[in-house]
């Protein structure tokens, strides 16, 4: 009953906010227990935290997820004139439907439609200093990493193969990180290593993203476990410090695994626009601290199977 009245008072009042950047940082796990959490975060860190589900949506966009409000970001959200750099193909039925705005680029990543044999399609950024990528262009290969392998990102390119992203703390960050695969839209077969293809940053940067629980906190290595869209997906947590209950936050992954990014409307003692604060069991006992409650992450009917159970700490309203 908890779950129904919780979910429905949240709906009424939040929006629900999405995005996600990504960061190469180790963090301790923060759960609140509840399912049984022996897969616990894997040791290996083969995914990227946004390959194996990690999300590069580097989006700092708001948007719904849930009957929680959240934040998120490494997606940069802002369009330009230009052609969309989302990947489509003639096949209908995506998983995401393509972007209203136009992305500026030449070319696409998931398709991979480079006139020269010896270049690739990658993002990049388009205003230095930017977090995240917002745009697409045809570089000359630097290397050929693989799936889930450490690679090396500078300015508008990196050392992973085609068809491949070397995701590092945000998108748009230079510096180590692990190469994730690029997909098409619309076509669920284009994720050959598995996952979803979730189009981050108005469509500029289509990856593969493996699903998880954020409650088992279920991704390999460093991962975490953050909201995208309309699930949860694997991620390197973005942060150099804090992320835990209460702190601010700008991005869903600069919350420590355990933790999401939840709109101050939402929380009691949040002195920014958003803060890190716990998931938690719909079915348990409430760990949450008065006057926030165990609340309904998705509304009600709308969770993906096996995530009727996920809450957050907030204040009802």
């Amino acid at each position: 009953m908890r779950q129904q009245e919780s979910s429905m008072s949240i709906q009424n009042t939040l929006g629900r906010w999405l995005a996600l950047p990504l960061s190469i940082c180790v963090v301790t796990a923060v759960g609140c227990g509840g399912k049984d959490d022996t897969m616990g975060s894997g040791d290996t860190s083969a995914s990227d935290g946004t390959s194996n589900g990690t999300s590069d949506g580097s989006t700092s966009t708001s948007s719904t997820s849930g009957g929680v409000t959240s934040q998120g970001s490494d997606s940069a959200t802002s369009t330009s004139s230009g052609t969309s750099g989302t990947s489509t193909s003639s096949s209908g039925g995506g998983f995401i439907d393509p972007p209203d705005g136009g992305v500026e680029g030449q070319c696409d990543p998931g398709l991979q439609d480079c006139p020269n044999p010896d270049e690739k399609c990658t993002g990049y950024v388009t205003m230095p200093g930017d977090c995240c990528v917002d745009a697409n262009h045809c570089v000359p290969m630097m290397g050929m990493k693989q799936f889930g392998e450490p690679c090396t990102r500078i300015d508008g390119n990196d050392d992973c193969d085609k068809g491949l992203f070397c995701m590092t703390k945000t998108s748009g960050s230079t510096g180590e990180g692990i190469c994730l695969e690029y997909c098409v839209v619309d076509d669920p077969s284009s994720c050959e290593n598995g996952g979803s293809c979730l189009a981050f940053n108005d469509g500029a940067l289509p990856l593969c993203e493996e699903e998880c629980d954020p409650l088992l906190q279920d991704c390999q290595g460093s991962q975490g476990c953050y909201p995208a869209f309309d699930r949860f997906v694997c991620a390197v947590p973005n942060l150099d410090q804090g992320g835990g209950d209460g702190d601010p936050c700008y991005t869903i992954q600069s919350c420590q695994p355990g933790l999401g990014c939840v709109s101050a409307d939402s929380l009691s003692d949040c002195q920014d626009t958003a803060c890190c604060t716990p998931f938690c069991d719909l079915n348990e006992p409430d760990p949450c601290t008065s006057p926030e409650q165990c609340t309904a992450w998705f509304e009600m009917g709308m969770a993906p199977p096996g995530l009727e159970d996920v809450g957050a700490c907030v204040v009802p309203q």
